[in-house]
């Protein structure tokens, strides 16, 4: 009886035994669990991976080489330490980042944009509220932003520069107000930047509270951007 009823199992089965279907069929599901996970599960990335992801809306050719998806620095050995943020505007309405790096380089003294970030306005090939990541914080190269107070060493702006992340808004604060896209992007940005690098409330600067200027102008809002920090919005 017993054998008969192996032979039958054999001959339903195509010449496998009950046992054995039961432990094919297991096999066969755990495989195809195990490439679904592999499908959905990414690698963490090493660097400044966790920072918010730039707007790639409708970006031109020139910008869409350093704009991209995520704002970690090519670079990603950290080797600056990383303690202020500092806010500018870029004095122009309409402006990109590229325009601010031949204003910089034109001058004279500087080879490249001396701001890490720029934040659009929708004003030239920046969308608005889109994060330009520049090639000076891709390199991790100092600032190039802070400009020395009337009188006093310049050896305290040089050192301001060399710990203060530098980032723009298009657009001129004495003038017109910032864009409600690009207040958000920057408090994304600064928010971020603070929890990756242990930056305090205290060391996010405007321009105007460490030289004398007027960046990022009486329009800057102030009241709403420390609400955005504060998480209250």
């Amino acid at each position: 009886m017993d054998s008969v009823t192996q032979h039958q199992e054999q001959v339903v089965s195509g010449g496998f035994s009950r046992p054995q279907i039961v432990w094919m069929a297991f096999m066969a599901s755990m495989t195809v669990f195990f490439a679904f996970f592999m499908l959905t599960t990414t690698t963490p990335r090493e660097g400044m991976s966790d920072l918010p992801s730039a707007s790639v809306l409708a970006p031109s050719d020139a910008d869409r080489a350093r704009s991209r998806m995520g704002l970690e620095p090519a670079r990603t050995s950290m080797s600056t330490v990383w303690t202020k943020i500092v806010v500018h505007d870029s004095g122009f309405y309409f402006d990109d980042a590229d325009d601010i790096a031949r204003r910089h380089v034109n001058q004279g003294s500087l080879r490249e944009i001396g701001y890490h970030f720029v934040i659009g306005n929708g004003n030239g090939s920046l969308a608005d509220g889109q994060i330009h990541v520049t090639t000076r914080w891709d390199a991790q190269r100092a600032g190039a932003h802070v400009a020395s107070r009337r009188g006093a060493d310049p050896a305290v702006a040089d050192g301001l520069n060399r710990v203060a992340i530098g980032i723009c808004l298009v657009g001129n604060g004495d003038q017109k107000r910032f864009t409600q896209a690009q207040t958000k992007s920057l408090a994304q940005l600064v928010t971020t930047l603070q929890s990756r690098l242990s930056i305090t409330d205290e060391a996010v600067h405007l321009h105007s509270d460490l030289s004398d200027v007027n960046s990022p102008g009486r329009y800057f809002p102030v009241a709403e951007f420390e609400s955005l920090l504060a998480g209250r919005n």
